[in-house]
């Protein structure tokens, strides 16, 4: 059912069903009320509301051509968009544009109009001489509505289509996913694995799949904690949000001293608190975030569109956000409520995996830049001032990795002593 709804949640046509649901419903109203509530109307609405039939027909006539015009420009508008998102950046950030609020809206706007205009057309009554309704009223209202809504829609491709805008709102994103799942981690306790072993030692296992091929996109551990809670048991999350699985994956493993082996409706209960699909999804995993601002960078030193600075803008944002991530400590984490046995270990995410997926490609693909490189010192030199012990020398690791790298060595005396000068400036900070 979660599954489900995300689905729903996040479709394009979800608003221009809903808009187009409330029109539907607002011409029958319209309409009754021209037909029968007409004089106890007139009482409250002014006189200029109402019109003859004959006026209400061109009236609507012209705003559903009006509406189906708009419709059409702004559905070629966003295959122009998207086409420039999937050559410019990245396939990834489409959706981004499409699950933007404004952006559907308009086409809910839009699409509702002309169902409101048609569906007004087909019920009104024409067959008695000096008829006044307000349906072409409403309808010069719709028009209104829909006007400001195609000056926002505008107004929204026009910054949409900016690299800078569509890096920040990618920040923003990220640093929100972030500061939840740090958030989360502080409500557990971060365990070594020796402690880890602790709490599984001398106890049964049970092991339980994957129910199904796909990418991890959620992971109920509420759910997860409840069922170790009343079965006295702990349960260990071996895979993390965003990693791809199958069906012969190990994902859960059960330890507990009970003697009665697990129903089979229990254990089904107990994988759909993994949420799996076919793609990967933004909800929980903050690392897809980063992973869209990387490939920004990268297509952005590829040869065809051979734009460096935008790559070095990407390292520098990358840097604010594993700034935040930088004080995670190695280990797992323990969730479980004070006086229960019942708990829920699960591995944390590995700080060294993710500096190498952020800084490793962008590198690659950039060392013979010596700006780039420059950059992305700077960069982990953001990093490594909030980090913690173990994570700043990984920092420094791989930092030395880089400076030690045979292409940057072949870069000309000048830009091997600036990018010398920045490495040993993070060295020393």
């Amino acid at each position: 059912m979660k599954k489900i709804i995300n689905q729903i949640r996040t479709s394009i046509w979800l608003y221009p069903v809903i808009y187009s649901l409330i029109a539907l419903i607002l011409s029958i109203t319209i309409t009754i009320i021209d037909k029968t509530y007409a004089e106890e109307m007139s009482l409250y609405l002014n006189s200029l509301f109402y019109t003859t039939t004959s006026l209400a027909q061109a009236v609507l006539g012209i705003v559903a051509g009006a509406f189906i015009t708009i419709a059409t420009f702004t559905f070629s508008t966003t295959m122009v968009v998207l086409t420039m998102y999937s050559s410019q950046f990245t396939p990834r950030v489409v959706e981004n544009f499409l699950n933007n609020n404004t952006t559907m809206k308009s086409f809910g706007v839009f699409l509702s109009g002309f169902i409101y205009a048609i569906t007004s057309l087909l019920f009104i009554d024409t067959s008695k001489e000096g008829n006044l309704v307000i349906a072409a009223s409403v309808a010069v209202v719709y028009v209104i509505v829909g006007l400001i809504y195609f000056l926002l829609f505008v107004n929204n491709v026009s910054t949409h289509i900016q690299a800078s805008d569509l890096i920040l709102r990618l920040q923003k994103e990220s640093k929100a996913k972030i500061d939840n799942y740090i958030a989360f981690v502080g409500e557990s306790e971060i365990i070594s694995e020796e402690d880890m072993h602790q709490y599984i030692d001398d106890k049964i296992y049970l092991r339980i799949l994957g129910h199904s091929d796909g990418y991890i996109q959620e992971i109920n551990y509420k759910r997860l904690k409840k069922f170790a809670a009343d079965n006295k048991c702990v349960v260990c999350v071996q895979k993390v949000v965003g990693q791809f699985i199958s069906k012969e994956t190990r994902v859960i493993t059960i330890y507990h001293e009970m003697e009665e082996e697990f129903g089979e409706q229990v254990l089904h209960e107990l994988t759909q608190s993994i949420l799996i699909g076919n793609k990967k999804t933004q909800t929980q995993d903050f690392s897809f975030m980063i992973q869209k601002i990387v490939e920004i960078a990268l297509k952005a030193l590829s040869p065809g569109i051979n734009d460096p600075n935008t790559a070095n803008h990407c390292l520098r944002i990358l840097g604010t956000l594993l700034r935040d991530l930088s004080i995670i400590e190695e280990g797992y984490n323990l969730l479980r409520d004070e006086g229960n046995p019942g708990a829920v270990i699960y591995e944390a995410y590995d700080f060294e995996m993710i500096l190498y997926d952020a800084y490793n490609q962008i590198v690659f693909y950039g060392q013979a830049d010596s700006t780039v490189v420059i950059e992305a010192f700077k960069s982990l030199s953001i990093v490594k001032n909030r980090a913690s012990k173990k994570n700043r020398e990984l920092i420094e690791e791989y930092a030395r990795y880089i400076f030690d790298n045979q292409t940057v060595k072949k870069l000309g005396p000048l830009e091997y002593r600036k990018i010398e000068r920045e490495f040993n400036d993070l060295m020393a900070t």
